[in-house]
């Protein structure tokens, strides 16, 4: 009895101390506005790369590179690895953020609030994904002075993903030992925690016809654009059910309005959560695009391309379960959700790492009115410190 009573007058203060701040709030959000005043987004990576390799090593990782991903990419810069020592001997996990932005952000105007960081509406912010960045950082910072436990801890800053996850695809995954990792690059509240994301097939659909004139001998000519736009009245478009949607989203032919078309070209996508939808639809799509072909009297080209695998994590992971103690810690209710888009998690998952999502605090990504909440990066980097911690549990 005397044990509970004591228990009891204990939990408003170990409550109290599950919620102090752990990361240096002021010092993470000027990280993050001096990563804001690099620009990254014209395949120009080579110097926020050099800048978050340089914190790194003061940071202590045992291991630092940047490797060469832009000698087959094109642009300058690479993706950048670092790994550091556990406290426990756990099971590593990786941190992963992208460097490059969706646009350049030359010339940036930021002003800073009590509650938000935004530009002055001519450039994008950039905390996609910079925010990221700076929650690793300053999560990693903290673990280390504050002598907190955590697994052994590898991370991977990638160039490109706003190409279509590039420096992920070519960074060389056997330098990796985690089966769990944190990519910090969502949007959404504190509490979201995104464990699933779809299945992504690219299309190119490429139609030939017949060049004939359009007012003299029409009959001599095949038209391409009327063979795609059979093929794409033949599909279902749009969002086909919760899990599965489907997108034409260019469509190039033609020479001259007295010319019947001998050439179009159709680029389009197929997403969806399970990945047996995405197959079913290829092989469906190709069958039209042959068949319109076939009776028309002209050829078609067709490639597809799986641009990413899905995500799709159980509850139970270790991962998910590691972040939804995190959250409860924190008073928070966890919300697990599915997003419609891709992150270099994809890729890694393509490589055997449970790759779970968190949300950066940000809002209007890859627009003008791009903005970060500082109430909620504030609490994403709990969130991140937390999980990081709670991952020493799962021992080797």
């Amino acid at each position: 009895m005397r044990r509970i009573l004591i228990a009891l007058l204990l939990l408003p203060f170990v409550i109290a101390a599950q919620n102090q701040p752990l990361v240096n709030r002021e010092r993470m959000t000027e990280l993050f506005l001096r990563l804001v005043q690099i620009d990254s987004g014209s395949e120009n990576e080579a110097e926020i790369c050099q800048f978050v390799a340089k914190q790194l090593s003061e940071l202590g990782a045992e291991e630092v590179s940047i490797d060469n991903a832009s000698e087959k990419l094109g642009g300058t810069g690479g993706n950048v690895f670092a790994r550091f020592k556990g406290t426990v001997n756990a099971q590593p996990v990786l941190l992963s953020a992208h460097l490059d932005t969706v646009s350049p952000t030359k010339g940036i105007k930021v002003i800073r609030t009590e509650t938000e960081i935004k530009t002055d509406g001519t450039t994008i912010l950039g905390a996609d994904n910079k925010a990221g960045v700076a929650l690793i950082l300053e999560a990693i910072r903290t673990l280390r002075e504050r002598n907190l436990p955590h697994p052994p801890i590898e991370v991977v800053f990638t160039i490109r993903e706003e190409k279509g996850l590039l420096g992920a695809k070519i960074f060389d995954k056997s330098k990796l030992n985690s089966r769990y990792g944190i990519v910090v690059d969502g949007s959404g509240e504190p509490g979201d925690l995104i464990v699933g994301s779809p299945t992504h097939v690219r299309f190119e659909a490429v139609f030939y016809g017949k060049a004939a004139h359009a007012g003299v001998e029409p009959e001599k000519g095949v038209n391409a654009i009327a063979m795609a736009s059979a093929a794409i009245a033949a599909m279902n478009w749009g969002r086909l059910d919760e899990d599965t949607t489907a997108n034409v989203g260019v469509i190039e032919g033609g020479q001259a309005m007295n010319i019947v078309a001998d050439r179009c070209k159709v680029i389009g996508e197929f997403r969806s959560h399970d990945p047996q939808r995405v197959e079913a639809l290829v092989t469906k799509w190709k069958q039209i695009c042959e068949q319109v072909a076939e009776k028309f009297g002209g050829k078609i080209d067709l490639t597809f391309e799986k641009t990413f695998d899905a995500i799709r994590l159980s509850p139970d992971e270790p991962i998910v379960k590691a972040a939804m103690k995190a959250l409860r810690d924190l008073g928070l209710s966890p919300n697990l959700k599915r997003m419609g888009g891709g992150t270099d998690g994809n890729v890694f998952v393509a490589h055997g790492i449970q790759c779970l999502v968190l949300p950066t605090g940000g809002e209007g990504y890859h627009s003008p009115n791009e903005r970060l909440v500082l109430k909620n990066f504030y609490t994403m980097g709990e969130v991140l410190v937390r999980t990081i911690m709670e991952l020493a549990n799962y021992r080797r």
